[in-house]
């Protein structure tokens, strides 16, 4: 039993020091994508979000910009899952749904 505890105490230490959530951004790895034609959206590791908007229950986070420029992000943020980058994304901090204004590689370039 002492053996479990420890594991997962260990466990959690490294889970934690790979999720990031600030007032306006977040880190993780993605891993749901919504493809949505009008509204595409992402969710990061343990449906983590910025803590100044709003992402929901399940942790959404969509795009903002135009409909061209959500597509390009998303087509940038479906490569990043695929290839299992972590990444950081920057959000508004105006307490509305959690809008995606830059997503940034922040391991595994090199």
């Amino acid at each position: 039993m002492r053996f479990i505890k420890i594991l997962v105490g260990c466990t959690s230490v490294l889970l934690s020091s790979s999720l990031v959530a600030g007032s306006h951004y977040a880190s993780g790895k993605i891993t749901s994508l919504l493809a949505s034609a009008t509204d595409p959206a992402i969710r990061l590791t343990g449906n983590i979000s910025p803590d100044n908007c709003d992402a929901g229950v399940y942790g959404w986070i969509a795009f903002s910009g135009s409909a061209e420029e959500r597509n390009i992000v998303y087509s940038s943020a479906l490569a990043l899952s695929l290839s299992g980058k972590k990444v950081t994304i920057y959000t508004n901090n105006d307490g509305k749904r959690c809008r995606i204004t830059n997503i940034q590689v922040t391991s595994g370039l090199n």
